[in-house]
């Protein structure tokens, strides 16, 4: 098949629409003059409604807001968990016979695990080498 390069050559550009002469110099003119008269409107009063308007839709949407997290809040439960809620933790801190398993003695040691690793070691050096060591 062969192919023509030339198409524009062949077809000579006219597309077969044409503008009048002179069109778009009176084209303006024409138009304004077929416009009607512009009437200016005066401003009109402003009602006290129109006045409030935002700032009443601003407090219903913050009234929304407010409703929507009363909502989540209430439909959350109070328990972090089932094992230990927290209004049971609190209840056991401020019993005094319960008193010894979260808080110690006055004559507890709380260092017993740092002596007992300072005791085994002597240096830093050699606590290193046995946390080096991959036999461990």
């Amino acid at each position: 098949m062969k192919t023509e390069h030339n198409i524009l050559e062949k077809v000579d550009r006219k597309t077969g629409y044409t503008v009048p002469d002179n069109y778009f110099d009176s084209v303006r003119s024409k138009i304004l003059e077929n416009l009607p008269e512009y009437q200016e409107k005066k401003p009109g009063k402003i009602s006290m409604w129109r006045k409030v308007q935002p700032y009443i839709y601003m407090a219903a949407m913050f009234a929304g807001i407010w409703c929507m997290m009363k909502m989540f809040h209430m439909m959350t439960t109070t328990d972090l968990s089932l094992d230990n809620p927290p209004e049971s933790v609190a209840l056991a801190m401020a019993d005094p016979d319960h008193a010894d398993w979260y808080a110690p003695s006055d004559n507890s040691d709380f260092f017993i695990l740092e002596e007992d690793i300072c005791s085994q070691y002597s240096s830093i050096e050699d606590f290193k080498n046995d946390f080096d060591n991959p036999n461990l």
